[in-house]
């Protein structure tokens, strides 16, 4: 018998033991681990689940709190700043205009804020004024208390929202004195906000409280302004809010009284319209009478409690920006807030995990093509916009009228260059004849929609802004105050508007450079290079009539024949007379004899002394000298200036030579000084002449009279005098206009200026001067 034959009974019951353990053992105990397993998860499942569901029942709970307290604070944070507000409204403004602020304020706060009921107005003297919306919540009402007959009457005017009038009416105000009104009397002895207690108004069903504020007005009175706001919208909102499935939330005052919640006012009416009976009562809300007295044992914060056998959980927390300490207070089942553990499995999670990942794969794909396509779109919109612009604005300037003509002003091409290139502002530029100056022929603001223009800039000021235009060649500086060619155009021109970038497109034309084309802040310069050279080719077509012009010069011959002639009848002229007046009207200025004058405009104008060689140099001179003085004759006939005085070098121009103030002297003399600018650098233009005079300009009293025997001579002297000789003696340029402080702060609103700096005067000390340089 073969050893293979052979069985070991022993061997066969192991492998039974193994068999067995691996195959019904090892699955049962596999099993009871699962099942043990499983029980175990569940219990700290259930365990760190009601946990969890507790913290995040308080949590949500702590998150809608913060959001009701959120919404009811900004609920009544308009009855609270709103009048502050108000208050400093019509506190700044005289008595006459206060009613019509308060209309328009309380006008616009009816339209806009729902809660808002109703605004007082009353002073110390009784005086009360109303505007509050009508029943129908549409219309407005505006009452003021008013005394006819030795009765007070409520005169009321009915309004639409757009102010249309559609009614008014009277009725009997019986002894009605706001003075004993709570709100008027809880501000005595206080600038703070006060409250009143709510109180309900059963004929509107309006559960109403009224915050006021005391202040002072400017003539003097103490005004007391109130603002009702009402809560029937509050509890409307809390009546919306849903906390969990079926809680809810209330608003109490620290003595329990309900100030806001639902079904307020079937409370309202149980307690008989007194909002003192207004209480929590436990048969009614029993889950909040509980959480009220928690709140009072343990204060604020959430608290959990069984009631009726059923878990609950309350949040109470005092409410920010309210009156009395209001309370409010929050209350749900627990079960609201854990249903949704007990849905949640493995298999949902995985299920939503992919989903999840599908929707957001599908959801990338799609915003990546909404988004390529919208970028077309407006690829393709603002592109079709452009060439719309671009038509219209050639159109526009092929259409204007006497566009070539220089007399005219063609403001259309900086509008639409400004339009066009998007910049904040576009303005043309010309050389003189000598090219020393330039002058800003129009300057359009787009954001301020306003033309200016005559001013000019010096070479002497910006030599290197001088030279980059005249090399012909356009040029864009991001940053024009750290550019040398740019820096001071940036501080006298474009530090006034706050831009930055600067672009410069010169004038050609047949006698080279004529000017520039500047834009300021174009977002758009680079793009439109055709429209600024077209705008800069017509803008050289108009430049080229001024240089075609051809100088008159003065005839030397008939100047000296007309001077010998002046000498041969100055021979037989009387004695010399004391009168050095080159143009006096005391018609014009109402004085007759000497005095004090409060507000006396003087322009002094200082020439250099010249040099002539010859005698056919002087004559020309003369000559000259005459005709700028005939000149100044006539500008200052024109604007009625009182006199022009000569004294050597010097002309004084006076205006404002009155016992009263006379409004127009500064205005009239800062025209006639622009006027006499422009005049005497046209006449040294075309005598081939550089300027050679300053101007000096003040404003403030003077005194003054005529002086000697007949015939008597007007003088004046005083500070004024003194300060404008001090103006054109440190006038920086030659042809400039420098004024002081008082001067600017009365014209600056009619006027261009450029800063000077400081300059310190004799019994005056340090003072601001400024450059006059166009009208607006």
């Amino acid at each position: 018998m073969s050893s293979d034959e052979i069985v070991d009974p022993t061997f066969q019951h192991d492998v039974s033991i193994r068999r067995v353990l691996l195959h019904l053992v090892l699955p049962l105990l596999a099993l009871v681990l699962g099942i043990l397993a499983v029980v175990l998860i569940g219990v700290h499942s259930y365990r760190t689940t009601r946990a969890g569901v507790q913290s995040l029942t308080h949590e949500l709970l702590g998150a809608v709190q913060h959001y009701i307290g959120q919404e009811v604070s900004d609920y009544i944070m308009p009855a609270a700043a709103g009048n502050i507000i108000a208050a400093g409204m019509i506190g700044h403004v005289p008595a006459a205009v206060q009613d019509r602020v308060f209309y328009s304020y309380g006008g616009a706060m009816l339209r806009s804020v729902p809660q808002i009921q109703s605004f007082y107005l009353a002073d110390d003297e009784g005086h009360f004024t109303l505007i509050t919306r009508r029943k129908d919540g549409k219309n407005q009402e505006r009452t003021t208390l008013q005394v006819r007959n030795g009765h007070k009457v409520f005169h009321h005017d009915y309004y639409t929202d757009d102010g249309e009038k559609i009614g008014e009416a009277d009725d009997d105000a019986k002894d009605y004195d706001p003075r004993n009104r709570p709100w008027y009397q809880n501000t005595e002895n206080s600038n703070e906000i006060k409250w009143t207690q709510p109180y309900l108004f059963a004929t509107d069903k309006q559960f109403v409280m009224t915050s006021s504020m005391r202040f002072k007005a400017q003539d003097g009175h103490t005004l007391v302004f109130a603002t009702n706001i009402s809560l029937n919208e509050l509890s409307g909102f809390l009546d919306k809010i849903k906390v969990g499935k079926t809680g809810n939330a209330i608003i109490l005052d620290s003595k329990g009284r309900v100030m806001a919640g639902r079904h307020l006012m079937q409370q309202a009416e149980a307690a008989g319209w007194d909002p003192n009976k207004m209480v929590l009562n436990p048969k009614t809300h029993p889950v909040f009478a509980r959480g009220f007295d928690h709140y009072r044992v343990r204060g604020v914060g959430a608290h959990s409690f069984a009631l009726n056998g059923k878990r609950y959980v309350t949040i109470a927390s005092l409410l920010p920006n309210s009156s009395e300490g209001w309370i409010l207070l929050l209350s749900a089942p627990e079960s609201d807030f854990s249903s949704f553990a007990e849905q949640s499995s493995r298999q949902s999670l995985q299920f939503a995990g992919i989903i999840i990942v599908f929707s957001i794969v599908l959801a990338g794909l799609l915003i990546r093509q909404v988004r390529r396509s919208e970028r077309s779109d407006r690829r393709l919109e603002a592109q079709a916009n452009q060439i719309s612009r671009e038509v219209s604005a050639v159109q526009q300037v092929a259409v204007t009228p006497r566009l070539f003509e220089l007399s005219n002003d063609s403001l259309v091409l900086t509008e639409q260059l400004a339009h066009m290139a998007q910049a904040r502002r576009a303005s043309i530029w010309r050389f003189l004849h000598d090219g020393s100056a330039m002058i800003c022929e129009d300057s359009y603001d787009l954001k301020q929609d306003t033309h200016s223009g005559g001013f000019e800039m010096s070479r002497t000021e910006m030599e290197a802004f001088f030279q980059a235009i005249e090399e012909g060649e356009a040029f864009t500086v991001a940053r024009a105050a750290s550019d040398p060619r740019t820096a001071q155009f940036e501080r006298l021109v474009m530090r006034e508007v706050g831009t930055r970038e600067l672009s410069v497109h010169p004038v050609h034309n047949a006698e080279g450079i004529v000017g520039a084309l500047v834009l300021e802040d174009a977002s758009m310069a680079e793009h439109l290079v055709y429209f600024v050279d077209l705008v800069g080719s017509i803008t050289g077509v108009r430049l080229a009539s001024i240089y075609n012009r051809s100088a008159e010069q003065p005839d030397a011959q008939s100047t000296a024949d007309a001077m010998h002639q002046a000498l041969q009848q100055a021979a037989s002229l009387p004695a010399t007379r004391f009168d050095n007046m080159l143009m006096r009207a005391p018609q014009m200025g109402g004085v007759s004899a000497s005095g004090i004058y409060p507000a006396v405009a003087v322009l002094v104008i200082t020439f250099s002394d010249p040099v002539v060689d010859g005698s056919a140099e002087t004559a020309q001179l003369l000559a000259l000298i005459d005709h700028l003085a005939t000149e100044v004759q006539r500008i200052a006939l024109e604007r009625h200036l009182f006199a022009v005085e000569v004294a050597g070098h010097r002309l004084i121009c006076m205006a404002g030579c009155t016992a009263e103030e006379d409004p127009t002297a500064l205005i009239r003399m800062a025209d006639a000084a622009l006027t006499m600018r422009e005049t005497f650098m046209a006449a040294l233009s075309a005598s081939n002449l550089e300027p050679v005079f300053t101007m000096g300009l003040d404003y403030g009293a003077a005194f003054g009279g005529a002086v000697g025997e007949e015939p008597k001579v007007f003088n004046l002297w005083g500070q004024t005098v003194s300060v404008a000789e001090l103006m054109a003696q440190g006038a920086s340029d030659a042809g400039t206009i420098q004024v002081t402080e008082r001067v600017y702060t009365e014209l600056r609103d009619r006027y261009l200026f450029r800063s000077r700096g400081a300059f310190f005067a004799p019994h005056l000390g340090l003072a601001r001067a400024y450059i006059l340089a166009a009208r607006r």
